[in-house]
C-alpha cells in the first residue's frame, strides 16, 4: 500500500490504534481529574484546615479563625481570609501591614500543635490597605510564604472549570462552637457567581450566629479550591475570589 500521502498515513496509524485498542485522543486535563483523597469517604480525608495562632509585641491570639495550605504549582503559601486582621490585631495596627508589631504566626489543626505551619512574611502587604472598614470578598485573602510546615497538612489546588448549576461544594474548618473536634466538613450547594465570588448555600450556617469560618477552604467534590469563607451574603456565604490570589501569585514569579 502506498502510505506516502500524507492523508493515508494519518489513516493507517488510525487503524493500527483502533486494533491495539489504544486511544489517539488526549488525556484528560489535570484540572478534571479528581485529587486521590478525595475520592475516599469524608472521615479518611487528610488534614487541611488549622487555626491561627497569633502573637503581636502587645496582644496574643490563641484561636483567630481558619487557614489552610494553597499549592500554586511552584511553591506552596499559607492562607487566610484579610479580613481576620480587623479583628486579631495588634494596638498599633491600621492596614494590611505589621510593621514591627507581629512576634510569631503560626497555624495548626485545632489541639494538634505538633503538625504546625509557621509564617514567613506577608505576601500582599500593603501599607495602603485600611482595616478600619469592611474589606470587599474580592481581595479578601491574605498570603504568607512558608517558613516550615508539617507534611500532615494537605495542601489544595485551584479549580479551573466551569460551575454546574446547585453543584455540591464543601466548607472544611471550625466555628468557635465546633470544641475539641477534628476538621468539621460542611455540605453547600453552589448558587451563582458574581464579580469573580463564588456564592453558596448551606442550610446548617443559614442563621449567620456561628462565627469562627473565616478564612476556611470551600472545595469541589474534586478537592479543588473554590474560594475561601469570607462574608455572609443574606442566608447565603459570598466566598473570597480565587482570582485575586492568582494575579498576586504571578505577580510574585513576574
Amino acid at each position: 500500500m502506498n502510505i506516502t500521502n500524507p492523508s493515508r498515513r494519518y489513516l493507517v496509524w488510525m487503524m493500527v490504534g483502533w486494533i491495539l485498542g489504544l486511544s489517539l485522543t488526549a488525556p484528560p486535563a489535570q484540572s478534571q481529574q479528581s485529587e486521590t483523597w478525595a475520592d475516599k469517604p469524608q472521615k479518611e480525608w487528610p488534614q487541611i484546615t488549622m487555626i491561627n495562632q497569633i502573637e503581636y509585641v502587645d496582644k496574643k491570639f490563641p484561636i483567630a479563625a481558619c487557614s489552610f495550605l494553597l499549592d500554586a504549582g511552584k511553591d506552596i503559601f499559607a492562607v487566610t481570609a484579610k479580613h481576620v486582621l480587623i479583628y486579631f490585631k495588634s494596638g498599633a495596627m491600621t492596614s494590611v501591614s505589621f510593621g514591627n508589631s507581629l512576634k510569631s504566626w503560626i497555624m495548626f489543626p485545632k489541639n494538634n500543635p505538633a503538625d504546625s505551619v509557621v509564617i514567613e512574611a506577608m505576601i500582599n502587604e500593603d501599607p495602603g490597605e485600611s482595616i478600619d472598614r469592611a474589606i470587599p470578598s474580592e481581595i479578601d485573602w491574605l498570603l504568607f510564604s512558608i517558613k516550615n510546615r508539617s507534611n500532615n497538612i494537605q495542601p489544595l489546588k485551584f479549580r479551573v472549570e466551569p460551575f454546574e448549576p446547585q453543584e455540591k461544594v464543601y466548607i472544611i474548618g471550625w466555628r468557635y462552637t465546633d470544641k475539641d473536634c477534628p476538621q468539621v466538613i460542611y455540605e453547600g450547594n453552589y448558587v451563582e457567581s458574581i464579580d469573580g465570588s463564588v456564592i453558596i448555600s448551606t442550610k446548617i450556617l443559614s442563621d449567620n450566629r456561628t462565627p469562627g469560618l473565616s478564612g476556611s477552604p470551600v472545595i469541589d467534590s474534586r478537592g479543588r479550591l473554590i474560594g475561601i469563607m469570607s462574608q455572609k451574603y443574606g442566608k447565603l456565604e459570598k466566598l473570597g475570589s480565587i482570582q485575586y490570589p492568582k494575579r498576586i501569585i504571578e505577580a510574585k514569579y513576574r
